[in-house]
């Protein structure tokens, strides 16, 4: 299981803001943010429904794989290599 699979694995196939919200730990004004971004790149795929915003499980998987910082993944706080002289 991949990392965003293991982090939307409690979730059914259609997430809210608050979901979405507690899986990325920020606030609901920052996913609504994404949803409504003008900026292609850094929008997050969603459905308004009335009121409310639903996030496609699949999609949020892809857009958090699309989105991984690849350099925060090479520094993580398990690497054991230590410094090097």
């Amino acid at each position: 299981m991949t990392w965003p699979d293991s982090m939307l694995s409690r979730y059914g196939d259609m997430l809210s803001v608050a979901d979405v919200s507690h899986v990325l730990n920020l606030e609901p004004r920052n996913i609504r943010c994404l949803l409504t971004s003008t900026d292609a790149a850094t929008r997050l795929p969603g459905v308004k429904i009335g009121k409310s915003w639903r996030i496609a499980r699949d999609q949020l998987r892809i857009y958090l794989i699309g989105h991984h910082n690849e350099d925060s993944a090479l520094s993580s706080p398990n690497d054991e290599r230590g410094p090097t002289s």
